[in-house]
């Protein structure tokens, strides 16, 4: 499945999915059932905070400025691992690009 993701692009969780959060501590985590395939994948740090934030339907760009307002990060880089992030997920069918 071939997505077109850019800054403008809204991000939802899938209804292909299940996760749970794993935090117990600043270094939780979330895990993620695929539906499809029964495949579980895990984020981290970053990652779980994206996660956190598409469960309702955000834009990349307002990711981003939420990142940026968390995280010490360049916002060129930040877009670029948001942008290859989101693309990734999508592949796996665990997000919908709206």
């Amino acid at each position: 499945m071939k997505t077109n993701i850019d800054i403008n692009s809204v991000l939802v969780v899938s209804q292909n999915q299940v996760s749970a959060d794993l935090s117990s501590d600043a270094d939780g985590s979330v895990v993620i059932l695929n539906l499809k395939d029964g495949v579980y994948y895990e984020l981290k740090e970053v990652g779980m905070r994206v996660w956190n934030l598409i469960q309702q339907p955000h834009s990349i760009q307002l990711i981003k400025n939420i990142l940026l307002e968390e995280y010490e990060v360049d916002a060129e880089q930040c877009e670029a691992d948001l942008l290859a992030l989101t693309e990734h997920l999508a592949k796996l069918d665990l997000i919908q690009v709206k």
